[in-house]
């Protein structure tokens, strides 16, 4: 395996490691929302620092 390969297979993985991490990471905002909504209509999450996401 030559040096140039070896280089273009580890920036690949970094590529896709790097695209991973990003659905991953929308995945788990979208969850945390998805949460946080159910707290409010519970009437559980009332912090001082939140807004409505209904009131537009």
């Amino acid at each position: 395996m030559s040096q140039l390969t070896l280089i273009l297979f580890i920036i690949l993985f970094v590529l896709i490691l790097v695209y991973v991490v990003h659905l991953y990471d929308k995945y788990l905002v979208k969850e945390i929302n998805e949460y946080e909504s159910r707290l409010e209509k519970k009437g559980i999450l009332k912090r001082h620092f939140t807004k409505k996401i209904d009131d537009k």
